[in-house]
């Protein structure tokens, strides 16, 4: 997967199963999630949701 700002993320064959593990292990409040065009696109609850996932997720160990 790649980020808008070219940056590459779990680029092994689980990488999907890394990211949905993520999510239910910070137990995100995710209200949608749509597949456009090879990305994702998560919809949360409330902007409190988005801005804790964000935040995690540029944390997370890579």
């Amino acid at each position: 997967m790649i980020t808008s700002n070219k940056i590459a993320v779990w680029m092994d064959e689980n990488w999907m199963f890394d990211f949905f593990d993520f999510i239910k292990k910070h137990k995100f409040k995710i209200s949608g999630m749509n597949h456009m065009q090879k990305k994702i696109k998560l919809t949360f609850v409330n902007a409190h949701e988005c801005t804790i996932f964000g935040l995690k997720y540029a944390g997370r160990k890579k």
